[in-house]
């Protein structure tokens, strides 16, 4: 069976998927401890008060606006959204954007390149994230969650 011709229009790729999780994490002791200040408060101002069920430090890493350091990416999945965040410790640019899940229903997990190939969401800067293949396949897996 292609991609095509699967159920909803979706891809092969949700049958090998681990189950979406459905208890969000504790932020301030599984995850604000091991984030920069910078990107921590970014963070905090995307999400604001909404659960949390996956967040993942990438290994990709963008342009903050600094001459030498680059950014890095961090990836937290929403119940409706992935929010994607990215600061320096002094840049003078930062990412903080949220995609609803509708326009990240074609994404997979490349295994050669080792990155979570987010499609076909317009406007996002990034659309491939480096990513451990255990992590990629449970972001896959709150993307394709169905309630």
């Amino acid at each position: 069976m292609t991609a095509f011709e699967m159920p909803h229009g979706g891809s092969s790729i949700r049958l090998e998927l681990p189950p979406a999780r459905r208890e969000p994490l504790d932020l301030a002791r599984q995850v604000w401890p091991v984030m920069g200040y910078r990107g921590r408060f970014l963070a905090q101002q995307l999400i604001g008060t909404d659960d949390v069920f996956a967040a993942v430090r990438t290994g990709t890493r963008i342009d903050v606006g600094t001459w030498l350091l680059r950014g890095r990416v961090w990836v937290f999945a929403l119940r409706d959204s992935l929010a994607v965040v990215a600061c320096g410790p002094c840049g003078l640019k930062v990412r903080a954007e949220r995609v609803p899940y509708e326009s990240l229903r074609e994404s997979q997990y490349n295994h050669v390149t080792g990155e979570l190939a987010l499609a076909p969401a317009k406007g996002l800067p990034l659309r491939g994230l480096a990513l451990d293949p255990l992590d990629a396949y449970q972001l896959l897996a709150q993307i394709y969650r169905e309630d």
